[in-house]
């Protein structure tokens, strides 16, 4: 029998439940103060120790997954309600918790997994918190307590230089003397929680006064508590955190660490276990100074201690530990006592973001989701609270899923994860899929010594459009997906309509070469944030003993020839360049044309239903053109236009794993595709003196009066949407003019203000 040389992935390990003296459970129901894909863990492990899960949510996250998949769900009301989040109302959850039954509450991570305060209330209302004592949360879990409490008690442990005030928290004047005295950049960031929320960086001393104002309100929005410390920000150096695991008899283990240094917005997205930069003798160094940290504070359950790690000197600092979650007994599991380090384990943040518009956070309606099925599920993990027909809301972080992949190497975990990025289907709205996969096939991160720096050190090359990276299949192929997966559609609603027995692309004027089936197609260009490459593809021959054989001919829309003298106007440029298409369709060929022979392997459909009537048709397709043979997923972005020719057009989202990432394309018959050209056109170039809102958002401050002058980059306004503080700057010189008021809610699109 062959055997692999390779190592295997031991099975997850499930912790027994504790018991009463009488032998019975001491926790039969659980209710989970969180949300999302971590609630979604808790209730799936509730679910492997057969306990009740009940979960909490609010009016705007009903269909979240955690929700359906939960035994029970209560609703906590509108995150617009007037006394703020309902995820941080601590008196709230203890009251739902108590009313429900539940034996104990899970925190989950966020929200109030670090506060004190909630591991007391739940305690004294006799539950279980699932979690540390509140002594080693607040010791722990807060970054000032933590410093202060290890550099009384424990100076040995390297802490990074920084400024932690009182326990009432910093004043302004403090923070700008002990700033000079640490030197710039310095890094302001909350005391509790993380996530890089409530976390900036002060380059410039002129700028710290509102960077300090903007961490301590977005501190405040995260995490109940807007106290902050600061720090010197090292920017050359990794971030690495050690798990440690710790039980009520003073027992603590550390099971090993994970770089987290691919970071944006100082927020991680990419995670690797083990650090591959550190030797043995760094790696046992750093976690047991973990450990040791976890014993001086008798550590209960699950945590982290990050440290940041300077790869000029090797030398490491500990500026937090963080995230707690779970208790029980250690010395009844010999298992855990000595911990091998066993392959290599990658984690991938899937985040509805825009990396080519600084990472702005997304939201909309996830058309299709579906994760990739090429690898075993053994060794690939999805977290996630998303499906197909879920929206991402702009009340709740962008994060869609965490991926996580084992292999026996680094460089297998690295082909691993990559595939099954670009084999995983999430078309609806803008996502970081394609910017991960470019984070780990790029060469600074194969030689294992990136830090934080990585990303902003090699932007430009990561955001390099999947279209112009790894394209062994033309473009052009692509763009003909669209059309037969239309064909499909029209093809399967004309069979059930009054004319199914009127042949698909019949035309009564049959020799009039402009009535061949023939469509438009455009591809968005999210860089460009407009329409590119659009294509006219006609049919040129249906085989009619094989209905999935075709032969089609495209060619670039050819260029109206207008003359540079003439005073056209948009319809008369629009008419010369829809009659120079209609006259190349009357010819035998279009102009610089290809033809191609088709082949459908396969084509499946059917119909997505999101429930209130709405939906979308979606589709797998496998196809050869010419002699390329393409893979692709395919779903409606809107209703089916008709050839009404109003300017209306068909989007559609396609992905190819091939390339790795959606595509949108826009869909046109002839006359409505020079239509949209004439209204596009009429419409005149976008003005840059007014900005609208960018997503659905809450108007936090107005810095500006009306008729204050200001300067191109000035910040004129603060709005938040998905749990960030965005900031508004004036894009030209001018007077300031605004109809918005602080704390108002708008909608996309609304101008928000404008410069005169």
């Amino acid at each position: 029998m062959e055997t692999s040389a390779y190592p295997t992935r031991n099975p997850l390990w499930v912790a027994p439940l504790p018991l009463q003296e009488d032998g019975t459970r001491r926790i039969n129901s659980v209710l989970i103060a969180n949300r999302g894909e971590i609630a979604c863990r808790v209730i799936a492990t509730c679910r492997k120790l057969q306990i009740k899960s009940i979960a909490i949510y609010a009016d705007e996250d009903a269909v979240s997954r955690h929700v359906s998949e939960a035994d029970e769900a209560i609703n906590l009301g509108s995150m617009d309600n007037t006394e703020g989040n309902p995820f941080l109302n601590i008196q709230l959850l203890v009251d739902i918790a108590l009313n429900a039954g539940a034996d104990a509450i899970h925190p989950g991570y966020g929200y109030l997994s670090e506060n004190s305060r909630f591991a007391d209330a739940v305690r004294a209302a006799g539950m279980i918190f699932i979690g540390p004592s509140s002594s080693a949360i607040n010791t722990l879990g807060d970054k000032r307590e933590a410093k202060e409490y290890l550099s009384q008690h424990e100076p040995s442990v390297p802490l990074i230089p920084g400024f932690t005030g009182s326990s009432s928290g910093i004043q302004l004047e403090d923070l700008q003397v002990q700033a000079e005295r640490i030197g710039l950049p310095v890094m302001i960031k909350a005391s509790a929680g993380g996530g890089g929320k409530g976390l900036r960086i002060v380059r410039d001393m002129s700028a710290l006064e509102s960077k300090f104002n903007r961490a301590q309100s977005e501190a405040q929005r995260s995490f109940g508590l807007s106290d902050c410390i600061m720090e010197k920000y090292i920017e050359a150096g990794k971030h690495v955190e050690v798990q440690i695991m710790g039980d009520s008899h003073g027992k603590v283990i550390s099971l090993w660490e994970r770089d987290c240094s691919v970071q944006r917005r100082h927020q991680k997205v990419v995670e690797e276990s083990p650090c591959a930069w550190l030797n043995q003798s760094q790696r046992e160094a750093m976690c047991a100074e973990a450990v040791k940290i976890g014993e001086l504070l008798k550590y209960e359950g699950a945590g982290t201690v990050e440290f940041i790690l300077d790869v000029a000197t090797g030398n490491f600092l500990f500026p937090r530990g963080q995230r707690p979650s779970t208790s029980g007994s250690l010395e009844s599991v010999p298992y855990l006592q000595k911990i091998p380090q066993n392959g290599h384990a990658i984690e991938c943040r899937l985040c509805a973001e825009d990396p080519q518009r600084d990472f702005a956070p997304q939201h909309g309606l996830i058309r299709v989701w579906a994760p990739s099925t090429i690898e075993s599920r053994e060794n690939v993990r999805f977290e996630t609270a998303i499906e197909s027909g879920a929206k991402v809301s702009i009340y709740f972080d962008s994060m869609i899923a965490k991926i996580v992949v084992w292999a026996p190497t680094r460089s297998m975990a690295i082909q691993r994860m990559a595939r099954i990025l670009a084999d995983t289907v999430c078309m609806g709205v803008s996502t970081n899929q394609h910017f991960l996969q470019a984070c780990l096939l790029h060469e600074g991160f194969r030689r294992v010594d990136y830090t934080t720096s990585f990303i902003p050190t090699n932007l430009e090359s990561l955001l390099k459009s999947p279209t112009s990276v790894n394209g062994q299949i033309p473009m052009d192929l692509y763009s003909i997906i669209p059309s037969l997966f239309l064909r499909k559609l029209r093809d399967e609603h004309k069979s059930r309509s009054t004319f199914r027995n009127v042949r698909l692309g019949f035309r009564n004027q049959r020799f009039d070469k402009i009535n061949t089936p023939c469509d438009v197609v455009t591809r968005f260009d999210a860089v460009k944030g407009t329409t590119v490459d659009a294509r006219v593809s006609r049919l040129l021959f249906s085989s009619k003993s094989a209905s999935n054989e075709f032969i089609i001919e495209t060619a670039p829309i050819p260029s109206a020839d207008v003359d540079s003298e003439e005073d056209a106007n948009g319809a008369a440029i629009v008419t010369k360049a829809y009659n120079a298409l209609s006259a190349s369709l009357r010819a035998e060929t279009l102009p610089n044309s290809e033809t191609f022979s088709i082949k459908i392997h396969s084509l499946q459909t059917r119909r997505l239903d999101f429930g209130n009537g709405s939906g979308c048709e979606m589709g797998r397709i496998e196809v050869t053109i010419g002699r390329n043979k393409i893979l692709g997923f395919v779903a409606t972005g809107n209703h089916i236009s008709n050839e009404s020719d109003t300017g209306d057009f068909t989007r559609i989202f396609c992905h190819f794993p091939a390339i790795g990432t959606p595509l949108e394309y826009h869909c046109y018959s002839v006359l409505s595709y020079y239509e949209s050209q004439r209204v596009a056109i009429a419409g005149g170039p976008a003005s840059t003196g007014s900005i609208n809102a960018p997503m659905p958002c809450k108007v936090l401050q107005v810095l500006k009066k009306a008729g204050d002058e200001v300067k191109t980059g000035e910040i004129v306004m603060i709005i938040e949407s998905m749990k960030m503080e965005i900031t508004i700057a004036a894009t030209k010189d001018g007077k300031f003019e605004s109809n918005v008021k602080e704390g108002e809610a708008v909608n996309e699109g609304v101008r928000l203000c404008s410069f005169n």
